[in-house]
C-alpha cells in the first residue's frame, strides 16, 4: 500500500472517529453500533500511524502560511464560541444537585485563595452534607483566576478549548495540501460546532471541567512528538494531576527509552515528572491528600452501580464498552479497566519494539493514543464529554502526519 493510500486511510479514520464521538451520538439506542464504529476507527488510526513517516513539529514559517484564511476562520469560531457559550452559561447555572464537579472546585479554589492550603481537601459541608473533594491540583487550580476575578469559572473551559482549536488550526497545512488541509478543517469544524451548539446533549461547556484536561493532553501530545523529555515530564505530570487516563502509557514510554538506549531522556523524563508531582501536589497539600487520591478508584464500582440505577442513559447514549457489561457486572468492568489499561500498552510497545518484519514509526505516539483509547473504552462511568480527549489528540497528530509532500 503506497504512502498516499495510507494517508487517506488515516484521514478517513480521523473523520469517522470524530463523527462517531459527536453527531453519531444522536443515533439514540443505536449507540451500540456507534461505539463499535468509534473503536474500530480509532484502532485503524493507531495502526496506520505506525506505518507513516514520523510526526514532527512544523516550523514557524509553515504555521504562518495561509494565515489570512486561518485568521478569518479563527475569528468566526471565536465569535460563535462566545455567543453560544454565553447562552449556555446564562441558561444553565452551576448547581451541585445537577453536577457537583465545578461547585466543588470553586470551594477548593476559595479555600486556596484564603490561604487554607492544608484544608483544601477537607469535606465541604454545603455540598452533599460534607462531600470530600477528590480533584487533583492541575484540575482545579486553572480556575483560580476566574474565581479571584469573580467570573463564571466555566469561561476557563471555553478559553482552553479555543486555545486547543487555535493550535490545531495553526498546525493544519493547506498550501499544496488542499485535500487533507481543507478536510482536516472540516473535521475540526464538525467537532467545534458539536461542542458549542449541542451542549444540551453532552454538557461539556455548562458542567464539565474537561476543557482543562484536553488542554494538558494536547500539549503532552506535542511534547511526545517533539521528543523533548523535559517537556514530556512536565506535561505528563500535569495530565496525571488532572486525569489518570494516560497512566498506562508511562511504563511503555520508559520501555521505549530503554529499548532505544536513550538513557538521558529516560532520566530527564522520570526526574522532571517526579519533581513536578512533588512541587505541584505533595508539598502544598501533604501526603494525606495523596493517600485519599490513591484510595479513590475503590469507590468507582459503587458509584457506577448508582449511575446505572438512576441514570442508565449515561451508558446507553454514550460511547464505551461499559454498556455491554450491564449494571450487575460493574466490578468486572473495573477489573477489566485496570488490567487492560496497564497491560495492552505494555504488550503493544513490546511487540512494536521486538518485531523485525515491519519498519514501524511513531511507536511511542501510537502507544499514547492507544492507552487513552483503552482507558476511556472501559471507563466505569462513560460520560460523553470524557471521550473528546481522544478526539483532540487525534486531531493534533493528523496535521503533523498529513503534511505536503515537500515537507514530508
Amino acid at each position: 500500500m503506497n504512502l498516499n493510500r495510507r494517508k487517506d486511510i488515516l484521514f478517513y479514520s480521523l473523520a469517522v472517529e470524530t463523527i462517531m464521538a459527536s453527531y453519531g451520538l444522536l443515533a439514540g439506542q443505536q449507540t451500540t453500533i456507534v461505539s463499535i464504529l468509534y473503536l474500530l476507527s480509532s484502532l485503524v488510526f493507531i495502526f496506520i500511524l505506525l506505518t507513516l513517516p514520523d510526526a514532527r513539529l512544523v516550523r514557524a514559517v509553515e504555521i504562518k502560511k495561509d494565515w489570512l484564511l486561518k485568521a478569518s476562520i479563527g475569528l468566526i469560531m471565536l465569535f460563535s464560541a462566545f455567543i453560544s457559550s454565553r447562552y449556555w452559561l446564562e441558561h444553565i447555572p452551576l448547581d451541585p444537585d445537577f453536577a457537583d464537579m465545578l461547585p466543588i472546585m470553586k470551594v477548593m479554589n476559595e479555600r486556596f485563595l484564603q490561604g487554607h492550603w492544608r484544608q483544601v481537601y477537607d469535606p465541604i459541608p454545603e455540598i452533599w452534607n460534607g462531600t470530600r473533594p477528590i480533584y487533583l491540583p492541575a484540575m482545579w487550580l486553572p480556575y483560580l483566576p476566574a474565581i479571584a476575578l469573580k467570573l463564571d469559572m466555566r469561561w476557563v473551559t471555553v478559553v482552553s478549548l479555543l486555545v486547543v482549536f487555535a493550535i490545531i488550526g495553526g498546525l493544519i497545512q493547506i498550501r499544496k495540501n488542499k485535500y487533507f488541509g481543507y478536510g482536516q478543517i472540516a473535521v475540526a469544524a464538525v467537532l467545534f460546532w458539536w461542542i458549542f451548539s449541542r451542549n444540551d446533549v453532552h454538557g461539556f461547556i455548562s458542567m464539565s471541567e474537561e476543557g482543562v484536561v484536553i488542554f494538558y493532553f494536547v500539549f503532552l501530545t506535542l511534547a511526545i512528538i517533539s521528543g523533548n523529555p523535559v517537556l514530556m515530564g512536565i506535561t505528563a505530570s500535569l495530565c496525571m494531576l488532572s486525569r489518570y487516563s494516560m497512566i498506562g502509557w508511562l511504563v511503555p514510554c520508559l520501555i521505549f527509552f530503554i529499548a532505544k538506549k536513550n538513557f538521558r531522556k529516560l532520566i530527564l523524563f522520570a526526574l522532571t515528572g517526579t519533581v513536578c508531582m512533588i512541587l505541584f501536589f505533595l508539598i502544598p497539600f501533604g501526603y494525606q491528600s495523596l493517600d485519599r487520591m490513591i484510595s479513590l478508584p475503590g469507590n468507582y464500582v459503587a458509584f457506577a452501580k448508582h449511575v446505572w440505577e438512576y441514570s442508565s442513559e449515561v451508558y446507553w447514549l454514550n460511547l464505551g464498552m461499559a454498556k455491554f457489561y450491564g449494571p450487575h457486572r460493574m466490578a468486572a468492568l473495573h477489573h477489566t479497566l485496570i488490567i487492560l489499561s496497564f497491560g495492552i500498552p505494555v504488550l503493544f510497545m513490546c511487540f512494536c519494539l521486538i518485531q523485525k518484519k515491519w519498519e514501524l514509526q511513531n511507536i511511542n505516539l501510537a502507544c499514547f493514543k492507544l492507552s487513552l483509547l483503552v482507558f476511556y473504552q472501559f471507563i466505569d462511568v462513560p460520560y460523553g464529554y470524557l471521550f473528546y480527549t481522544c478526539s483532540f489528540v487525534s486531531m493534533v497528530i493528523a496535521p503533523l502526519i498529513l503534511r505536503p509532500p515537500r515537507i514530508s
